[in-house]
């Protein structure tokens, strides 16, 4: 008999044992289950509703706010007189370039008109005695006021002898130091068709008389 008992209570106690160690087995396994099931958290609709209202009323704000500066900007446009909108129909005109101004003219000092000047033949020895150097000629550097610059304009307007200048207007000569810039400005052409007059019919000592009366003046 003691040994019938002692036999029940010993598969009493392994069948408590198996029954723990099942059990957890059980608990764990549950556990390993929701910790890979992801967490989900209950959405109040209380909470949901409210954060919906937040959001309407936010934006109806900021379209309120948009169209007070619409009007503000209007207002303003339209206090320092200007158009919000853009008209189409005027065409401006198009930008003038600045015109440069016209350096004025001065007058031309009047000679006396020179007659036409006959051909001769010139001594040009005798014309080194008087002047003290030799002159080549139709060199219209000899006349005063005229350099290899001005000679060259002249020939430019088919000036190229004594007797040619003589024959030239005063107001041709004007022009085309005018036409050559602004370096040309200080001559004054006035004298020189007398000048070249006074070379082409040999009269050296006048042409002399002349050219002092022009370097005192």
């Amino acid at each position: 008999m003691p040994y019938t008992l002692a036999k029940f209570f010993l598969w009493g106690l392994l069948m408590a044992l198996a029954g723990g160690i099942v059990g957890w087995l059980l608990r764990s396994l549950k556990a390993r289950t929701d910790l890979a099931r992801p967490q989900t958290l209950p959405i109040d609709a209380s909470e949901s509703d409210r954060v919906r209202s937040e959001l309407e009323s936010a934006v109806a704000e900021r379209d309120r706010l948009r169209m007070e500066l619409a009007d503000v900007r209007g207002s303003s446009a339209g206090a320092l007189g200007f158009s919000t909108t853009l008209d189409t129909s005027t065409v401006l005109p198009e930008p003038v370039e600045p015109v440069e101004p016209v350096e004025p003219v001065e007058p031309v000092e009047p000679v006396e008109p020179v007659e036409p000047v006959e051909p001769v033949d010139l001594d040009l020895d005798a014309a080194r005695a008087v002047l003290g150097k030799r002159i080549a000629l139709d060199d219209l550097r000899v006349v005063e006021g005229i350099g290899p610059k001005i000679a060259e304009l002249c020939a430019g307007i088919g000036v190229m002898t004594w007797r040619q200048l003589a024959e030239t207007d005063i107001g041709t000569l004007q022009s085309m130091l005018d036409a050559a810039g602004s370096r040309f400005k200080m001559h004054r052409p006035g004298s020189w068709p007398q000048q070249a007059a006074l070379l082409a019919s040999g009269q050296w000592e006048e042409f002399v008389a002349l050219t002092e009366t022009l370097a005192g003046s």
